[in-house]
């Protein structure tokens, strides 16, 4: 499976962004209130944390959980993190169904975490002095949807879709929780992390699911 960089991550129109917006905020209910009913599918080393997947037959929803011990954060690479995901996507039972996919706290995620910064440092329509985007075509600007929305768009999207897909599910929508703002008193680490003020680098991931060839619904 072909890794996309960074690099390649990095930059979407907000044109395309603001599309994804209505779908994105419509995601519930969030996934931390789902009742927590889970059985572990796969182990394996995320960068340098170890990872596990649970499968919650109720909530039909899959979760990452990274151990840190006394790492601040893990540095998962997106090699270990696709081998997990299908190592639980394999380990499901026939019968299970997927409408969630919970993948946790972004900054432990090199691969998504660095590409959501550079997405924001080289979009003109980013306003790192507001933190937020800039207003468009009336839109009211909303840090949330935009991150959000990114977050669930191509290219990001066929990334996890590669292998998501196997089970006959696809990414729908993503929804963020606890969305952090890069500033003065933020600690530069991962080295990532923007020491300029202004741009977002941290959230609590959480992706809702469609079959595929599903229709695409803003309600």
């Amino acid at each position: 499976m072909e890794t996309a960089t960074p690099k390649a991550l990095m930059h979407r129109p907000l044109s395309t962004l603001r599309s994804l917006a209505l779908t994105t905020l419509a995601l519930s209910p969030a996934l931390s209130s789902l009742p927590v009913h889970a059985e572990t599918l796969a182990t394996g080393k995320m960068g340098q944390c170890q990872g596990t997947i649970e499968y919650n037959a109720k909530a039909q929803a899959l979760g990452f959980r990274l151990a840190h011990g006394d790492t601040f954060y893990c540095g998962a690479r997106q090699e270990e993190t696709l081998a997990l995901l299908n190592s639980a996507l394999k380990a499901l039972p026939e019968d299970a169904q997927l409408e969630y996919l919970s993948i946790g706290r972004l900054i432990d995620y090199d691969w998504i975490g660095a590409a959501l910064v550079a997405q924001a440092t080289q979009d003109k329509n980013w306003n790192a002095a507001q933190a937020s985007p800039n207003s468009h075509a009336g839109d009211e600007p909303n840090t949330y949807a935009y991150v959000s929305a990114y977050l669930s768009g191509e290219p990001l999207a066929s990334v996890w879709n590669d292998a998501l897909r196997a089970h006959g599910v696809e990414i729908a929508a993503a929804s963020i929780e606890k969305l952090l703002i890069s500033g003065p008193d933020v600690e530069q680490n991962p080295a990532w992390v923007p020491s300029q003020k202004g741009y977002p680098f941290d959230a609590m991931l959480h992706y809702r699911l469609r079959p595929l060839n599903a229709p695409i619904t803003t309600e």
